[in-house]
């Protein structure tokens, strides 16, 4: 079984304390973190860590900001566990493509060209985006810093064991998604000039591989 880097943060910096629902409110306090989570991604995708009130967040689920405070601690906090969450998500769309191409069993090529398509599908998410630019934007932090290099650790693992691929061809491959992130950020779709072409349809193996 392969390890799941992400849950190497400690989940105090998480979930620091179990919470009691509201009074009458049948959903449980894991229930509450995940819609929590789910109200967050939009919020601090568009504010960041600091231009975003975990106030807003809290009436997009119809809670209090006292409520969210007792599920994750700080604002810091939710915003790690929303890098968690972007950075999983990623990782197992990754995976899934990755098995479905037959693994390292099959060569680097078709798992590599099946997880470029699958992380090239994610983009289209703008909100998914925008989030992972903001937690790179975050790093300045100690704690989102270490999240934020847990998560990416664990897609440079996945797809190294996916793809059986020798360091010479995973890092071109890594520097295209990061390559498709500024494109896609910039929405270059709309541009026609040859730079723009360049940045966008860049090949998900290197050549001759």
């Amino acid at each position: 079984m392969r390890t799941n880097y992400l849950t190497r943060m400690p989940a105090s910096t998480v979930h620091p304390a179990p919470a009691r629902s509201h009074a009458g409110d049948r959903h449980t306090a894991d229930e509450r973190r995940t819609e929590i989570v789910a109200a967050a991604v939009p919020a601090f995708a568009v504010g960041g860590l600091h231009g975003t009130s975990v106030e807003s967040i809290a009436q997009a689920v119809g809670l209090t900001q006292p409520y969210v405070f007792r599920l994750f601690g700080t604002k810091r906090d939710l915003f790690i566990a929303v890098v968690r969450s972007g950075f999983e998500r990623t990782r197992l769309a990754l995976e899934a493509a990755g098995e479905m191409a037959g693994g390292p069993a099959a060569g680097p090529r078709p798992a590599l060209e099946a997880m470029g398509l699958a992380y090239w599908q994610l983009l289209q998410d703008r909100t998914l985006l925008l989030m992972q630019l903001q937690a790179y934007v975050a790093c300045d932090d100690a704690e989102i810093r270490e999240a934020v290099r847990l998560g990416f650790e664990s897609i440079v693992e996945t797809v190294r064991h996916l793809s059986g691929a020798p360091d010479d061809v995973l890092r071109p491959w890594l520097a295209q998604g990061m390559l498709w992130n500024v494109a896609v950020a910039m929405d270059l779709s709309r541009e026609t000039a040859p730079w723009a072409d360049l940045c966008l349809h860049g090949e998900v193996m290197p050549a001759g591989d």
